[in-house]
């Protein structure tokens, strides 16, 4: 086989690779077929500012993520409004917030511009307050219209419940988040506190929107990361490259 023929098979394997990672650059699918009532906490860490928890339960039909928000003790409210997110991976033992890298996109949806939460498919998954509203110790939280909300905000706290349609608690959904984390921002990004997600034994209920779900008390360890198909598809175009690059080297062709 000649150089140049080989590059004429591998050629429209780079084009649809392209094409996909185009395609999803920006809007994520609703998650469906979530395991009922799975449930994963996650409880800020007690030496950094801003404490609390973060539940998702997945809805009783299998349709997306209810979320239970309780965080207090927050630093000044001058440094807010402040921000949440999942972020794709977990903090490392040391507890460095850095650690966890960008948020949860797994369609290729950059940070800028910001998330229209009136479009909640074309922000990134993990972009929580964006899509449900920012956190402002003004009086009230920020519902996402901007006009204040009705969320509670009592003594720097602030507590919340909603459902999110777009990550998902199957780990074969690249959307999942039950091996990730959550960071808790100013409002000049900077992080304050964050945590891992656990896996949690259901032990009571909770009011979520549209549905019946539960907070839990046992944990364990996070699973293994979903894997997207563009992810494979890219690492098989960089293999064929490679490949490529060795048999010239070689004298192959």
């Amino acid at each position: 086989m000649t150089a140049l023929a080989f590059l004429a098979l591998l050629f429209p394997l780079t084009i649809s690779v392209l094409a996909q990672e185009t395609s999803n650059s920006t809007n994520a699918p609703i998650t469906e077929n979530n395991p009922i009532r799975v449930t994963f906490q996650a409880t800020l860490q007690s030496n950094k500012p801003v404490q609390g928890q973060i539940t998702g339960v997945s809805n009783d039909n299998g349709t997306g993520v209810n979320f239970n928000v309780n965080f207090f003790s927050f630093p000044d409210a001058a440094l807010g409004p402040f921000l949440y997110h999942i972020h794709q991976y977990p903090i490392d033992t040391s507890g460095n917030c850095t650690s966890a890298g960008g948020h949860l996109s797994p369609f290729g949806r950059a940070e800028t511009p910001p998330c229209d939460p009136t479009q909640p498919d074309t922000c990134q998954p993990g972009d929580l307050s964006g899509k449900h509203g920012n956190i402002s110790l003004a009086g009230e939280a920020s519902a996402p219209d901007g006009s204040g909300g009705s969320n509670a905000i009592a003594a720097a706290a602030f507590q919340t419940t909603y459902l999110d349609l777009y990550v998902s608690t199957d780990p074969k959904n690249v959307a999942y988040f039950g091996n990730r984390s959550v960071v808790i921002h100013a409002a000049n990004g900077t992080r304050l506190n964050c945590a891992n997600f656990t896996q949690q034994m259901p032990t009571e209920t909770f009011g979520g929107p549209g549905s019946n779900n539960t907070t839990a008390t046992a944990s364990s360890s996070p699973t293994g990361a979903a894997v997207s198909s563009l992810e494979v598809a890219k690492m098989q175009v960089f293999l064929c490259l490679g490949a490529l690059t060795l048999a010239i080297a070689v004298g192959f062709f």
